[in-house]
């Protein structure tokens, strides 16, 4: 991974409060935390605990209700230019009757010229192993090729941050642990920042320079956790490691899973 160097996105003191049926719901409070440059950070949460809500608002897709968010010390008041944040549900964010090169390219096609569009599409193909399906229909793909042409599409925007809302949630094993390891790679050739909202907790640990576990009604930051394992990750031996199934615990343990 790219070297860590300054900060990229800072949340001061977050505060979400939602209309609800029976009034205002507080969902988040008092929420504090950084993320540097090339890290790679996950939230985790119980159900209700807040994740995508926070996401949302890291991304300029929802305002606090209270507290800051800032990019590179500019307050987020909306999308910020380099934010780029996928979402689990690739089956409605692709256009059927596009390509798969063509899907990879929308996000660019009225920002460069066709030479540097074509360049970036083939380069984003390639780091998620897509480029001998560019131009087949995304109907035709696994759900998995699905979600890489999503990964992809993002990839081709060139953002400095990826903001991922469970995007291999509704994923097989096998195909969330080969996406898991293409994750890896992306970010080692990108150095790209990502924070990335699973429930999952192996995967938060196999993934993670940090994991941030949200608690509580409204939610804050009960636990933030270094995740010292070298790389790249192993999903076999990694997860064999008595440094790694430490760290699980830990987490499981601040997620009220006592005996996990």
């Amino acid at each position: 991974m790219t070297a860590l160097a300054g900060e990229s996105l800072a949340c001061h003191d977050i505060a979400v409060t939602l209309p609800g049926a029976s009034g205002p719901v507080d969902i988040l409070r008092d929420v504090r935390f950084s993320v540097a440059r090339g890290e790679f950070v996950s939230i985790l949460g119980t159900s209700g605990t807040g994740k995508t809500t926070l996401l949302r608002v890291l991304g300029g897709l929802l305002a606090a209700s209270s507290g800051k968010v800032h990019w590179h010390g500019v307050e987020v008041t909306g999308p910020p230019v380099g934010v780029v944040t996928v979402f689990q549900d690739y089956t409605h964010s692709l256009l059927p009757w596009r390509t798969v090169r063509r899907n990879v390219a929308l996000g660019i096609e009225s920002q460069c010229s066709r030479e540097e569009r074509d360049e970036r599409v083939d380069a984003a193909l390639s780091m998620v192993g897509l480029q001998k399906r560019a131009d087949e229909y995304p109907w035709r793909l696994s759900g998995g090729m699905q979600q890489r042409v999503q990964i992809a599409r993002a990839l081709a925007m060139e953002p400095q941050v990826l903001l991922m809302d469970e995007p291999f949630g509704a994923l097989d094993a096998m195909t969330k642990a080969s996406l898991q390891d293409q994750m890896q790679q992306v970010q080692e050739l990108t150095g790209t920042t990502i924070v990335f909202v699973t429930h999952d907790v192996e995967e938060a640990v196999y993934l993670s320079d940090r994991v941030l576990v949200l608690h509580g009604s409204p939610a804050n930051v009960g636990l933030s956790l270094e995740i010292p394992l070298s790389r790249p990750r192993h999903q076999v031996t990694t997860k064999e490691g008595a440094d790694y199934l430490e760290l699980r615990h830990r987490v499981y343990e601040a997620l009220g899973h006592k005996h996990e």
